[in-house]
């Protein structure tokens, strides 16, 4: 299953993309930018100021949620 997210993540390297961030008690975040790079167990998404580093597992229990 964590393959999968990984090679779907892999192939929107490089693509503006929308990722809903549940960080719990009932707030969200959202963020859009493009993902930078994927490394081993985690991936990089550069914002227009910041950049935010998001693990592959955070997907697999949807705390994390992409749009493209």
């Amino acid at each position: 299953m964590i393959n999968e997210i990984k090679k779907k993540i892999i192939n929107l390297k490089g693509k503006k993309v929308k990722v809903f961030v549940d960080v719990g008690r009932n707030k969200s975040e959202t963020y859009e930018g493009i993902i930078l790079n994927t490394y081993k167990n985690i991936w990089t998404l550069k914002t227009d100021t910041d950049v935010k580093s998001f693990g592959y597992t955070d997907i697999l229990i949807n705390t994390v949620i992409i749009s493209s």
